[in-house]
């Protein structure tokens, strides 16, 4: 499963905490000697692309946030694990896994889209990633 959808919906999330466009963050980017387009930034936010490291730890420091804040996973309940103990085959228990991944995306893209999301305040003491 892509993990790059739920990064990309989090930069994006900040991002718009921030009432940044997308440009406002490219701009800010370039003036730290990263090239980035308007293009892959929406990429990225959509997905559709990975973000490399150079680029992440710039994102971090224009949005503000600490590197950290867009790796940390919700705790919820594991189907997988639930499933386990009812003994399904491996086969079955992987298309299990793969479409939990797709049922968490969703939720989480829901959520982002009805203002639900609300990314964890940033430690002011975090001035870059």
């Amino acid at each position: 499963m892509n993990k790059n959808i739920s990064l990309g919906l989090k930069i994006k999330s900040f991002r718009e905490e921030l009432n940044l466009s997308q440009s406002e963050v490219v701009e800010k980017i370039t003036e730290q000697g990263i090239n980035m387009s308007r293009e892959t930034l929406s990429k990225i936010e959509n997905g559709n692309r990975t973000v490399s490291a150079v680029e992440l730890n710039a994102l971090c420091k224009v949005l503000n946030i600490d590197i950290n804040s867009l790796f940390e996973e919700y705790e919820e309940d594991d189907l997988v694990t639930l499933f386990r103990k009812r003994n399904l085959s491996e086969k079955e228990l992987e298309a299990l896994e793969e479409l939990q991944e797709m049922a968490k995306i969703i939720i989480y893209q829901k959520k982002i889209y009805y203002g639900e999301f609300k990314p964890q305040k940033r430690n002011p003491m975090w001035k870059e990633c």
